[in-house]
């Protein structure tokens, strides 16, 4: 979130002699990117540089997982953003109202700099901010850092994840970006089922001679855990015969959007792990081993996992390599 952010609100700063390092001018139709200006004639570069970006986040998505999303993503680091300072901004009653009064008036603050910044990107942000301090901004100025400011404050505040599930179109790619190899937060229904609460000390399956489940069975309990009203509620079951999961929903409530991964991992999850931290620390309160749920991929295990020969990554590879070169060709004959 740190180096996200401060990418951001840095490189409208950056000078290259003299001159704004980074501007999109629009006043004057010229891109300039430390020392390098280009016409809008000449922005092909610009598409190379973009293809191959795309190309390696692919390559990226398809090696590691959403860590996109999850970490890098500018909605999921504003909304975290948010949620620290709602953390820090939380006070004890009775100075709870004064707490809310904080939070609000810092984000708004977030948002108009937020704002400022994004207009930086197309007018010189020295300029700017000095116009601001003045009241001297001119009414297009005045426009854009508003709607800039409104949209940042409006949406992490009422919309926050729900962009990732129902408007972002990356998550609507992700089957075709990924394959079986491709790490994902998985829930370990061998070891966790069937779940339940117990009291007292207990051992880990891991270290009991009940051992793993079958993944057929293990599959099976966490649908019925999932589903009583179709397939019943689940027998009880001795201490000595449950599986590691506490059924504690300590992953569920850490969840931003409030999905249970024991169900299934869902397109929906933006893999930001939040649900394995929350496990984790559960589990190394009850004395279990912590990776229940943990980052890995559907094909672990398997005996021929290491033998196939993934194709996707290559292809990303080498669209990513040939619009690289295709940028360093063109910006050759810019210079």
């Amino acid at each position: 979130m740190a180096i996200m952010l401060g990418a951001f609100y840095a490189i409208p700063w950056l000078t290259w002699n003299g001159k704004p390092g980074f501007l999109l001018d629009i006043g004057t139709r010229q891109f300039h990117a430390f020392g390098l200006s280009m016409q809008p004639e000449q922005s092909v570069l610009l598409l190379w540089i973009a293809l191959a970006l795309i190309a390696a986040l692919f390559l990226v998505t398809n090696l590691y997982g959403r860590i996109w999303c999850g970490y890098a993503c500018p909605q999921s680091v504003l909304t975290r953003l948010f949620r620290n300072l709602a953390r820090l901004t939380t006070l004890p009653a009775p100075y709870t109202s004064f707490g809310v009064a904080i939070r609000h008036a810092s984000w708004a603050g977030i948002a108009l700099w937020t704002g400022v910044t994004f207009v930086g990107y197309f007018t010189p942000i020295a300029d700017l901010a000095r116009n601001l301090a003045g009241f001297s901004l001119n009414g297009w100025e005045i426009f854009w850092i508003s709607f800039y400011a409104l949209a940042t404050w409006a949406n992490v505040l009422y919309l926050h994840e729900q962009v990732c599930t129902y408007l972002c179109p990356y998550n609507r790619v992700q089957h075709l970006i990924t394959d079986s190899r491709t790490p994902s937060i998985q829930y370990d229904a061998a070891r966790g089922e069937p779940r339940g609460m117990r009291s007292g000390h207990s051992e880990s399956v891991l270290n009991r001679p009940r051992g793993l489940l079958d993944p057929e069975t293990a599959r099976d309990y966490a649908f019925r855990a999932a589903h009583p009203e179709i397939a019943g509620a689940l027998p009880k079951f001795a201490p000595a015969h449950l599986g590691d999961c506490i059924d504690c929903g300590a992953c569920v409530g850490a969840c931003p959007i409030g999905l249970d991964i024991r169900t299934g991992h869902s397109s929906n999850c933006i893999e930001c792990a939040a649900c394995v931290d929350a496990c984790d620390s559960s589990m190394v309160r009850h004395r279990f081993p912590a990776g229940l749920i943990r980052r890995t991929h559907i094909a672990a295990g398997q005996t021929d996992e290491k033998k196939s020969l993934r194709i996707k990554p290559l292809v990303f590879a080498g669209a990513m390599l040939i619009c690289f070169a295709a940028a360093v060709l063109t910006a050759s004959t810019l210079t």
